[in-house]
């Protein structure tokens, strides 16, 4: 019974922990930065700039936790972003008031067709998304003809930091009531916990799978339309990376990469803002963009060694 309560009380502590460790990495990472920069980091300025540079991110980790939490992947969130950029800058050279929902819809498309072919041909969704990443960047340099799509000056208004303030709000709010109030969440974090078990359960695996994809890719879609309108153009560059972020963004916040009954939007708020800061404050510190990239990667297999399970040898859940 002692020896019970005994390992109880560990797992216990061990979890809370591994609760912490983003928020308080999201602390030091903010009083180091104010420092070495003299200030200017949490000046109102570059606040601004901060969430400017965290809004598409957020929004793309918040939606990509619908996938992770099912214990799967998207490696061809950057590619969406990039063709459904382009293509929203081709429609609103015709009619400025569709580039929107033109973005979203052709994102909604192709993530079903992630979705389709992960779960009725059963190819590996890493497979699937990865070889999505290349169609849709190959795509991308033939619609743009291997250079950049402007767009009108009345779509500038868009980038407007209050509305990008409204809607990450809104799609925060909306992800944690879904995440935690409804069947959706509880789905896709069952299917994470064990598919068999969610099977016998009568969960809706493969229809989840698919949502899951959709509503990321739709929500690339919105990515990359506010990409453009920040940028004034689409390139074939648009998006480059971006899958990549989101998935340290999930690291850095403590998203189990294996999914699981722990997944919570929280960490794709905090693990957006945390990167986010960082990529400002090495702006702000005059560090080299390559090198950035390089730190970017150690910390991401920090973040991940912290997260992972030595005993068991597989991500914690």
């Amino acid at each position: 019974m002692s020896d019970f309560a005994l390992n109880k009380k560990g797992v216990f502590s061990s979890d809370k922990i591994r609760e912490i460790i983003p928020f308080i990495s999201l602390i030091l990472v903010i009083i180091f930065f104010q420092i070495v920069t003299g200030g200017i980091l949490l000046s109102f300025r570059n606040l601004k700039l901060i969430l400017n540079q965290s809004f598409v991110l957020m929004v793309g980790s918040v939606a990509s936790s619908f996938i992770v939490a099912q214990g799967d992947v998207d490696f061809s969130m950057g590619s969406m972003v990039g063709i459904t950029a382009v293509c929203a800058a081709w429609v609103s050279q015709v009619c400025a008031p569709l580039a929107l929902p033109a973005g979203m819809l052709i994102g909604l498309f192709f993530g079903i067709i992630n979705g389709v072919l992960y779960v009725k041909c059963r190819i590996p969704s890493f497979v699937v998304t990865l070889s999505m990443l290349m169609v849709l960047r190959g795509l991308t340099v033939f619609i743009s003809a291997g250079g950049s799509v402007s767009v009108p000056f009345s779509l500038y208004d868009w980038d407007n930091t209050g509305l990008k303030l409204f809607i990450v709000i809104a799609v925060i709010l909306s992800a944690i009531f879904a995440f935690n109030y409804t069947k959706i969440g509880k789905w896709c974090k069952a299917i994470g916990s064990g598919v068999t078990a969610a099977y016998q359960s009568g969960v809706p695996v493969n229809k989840m799978r698919i949502f899951g994809y959709a509503l990321s890719a739709a929500m690339c879609g919105l990515c990359g339309f506010f990409n453009m309108v920040r940028a004034g153009s689409a390139a074939t560059n648009t998006g480059n990376f971006f899958e990549t972020d989101v998935l340290i963004a999930l690291v850095l916040g403590g998203m189990p990469l294996s999914g699981g009954s722990t997944s919570k939007i929280r960490c794709a708020v905090i693990g957006s803002l945390t990167l986010a800061i960082l990529v400002n404050g090495f702006a702000c510190w005059s560090i080299n963009e390559k090198l950035q990239q390089g730190i970017k990667g150690v910390i991401f297999l920090i973040a991940v060694w912290l997260t992972f399970d030595k005993k068991n040898n597989q991500l914690i859940k």
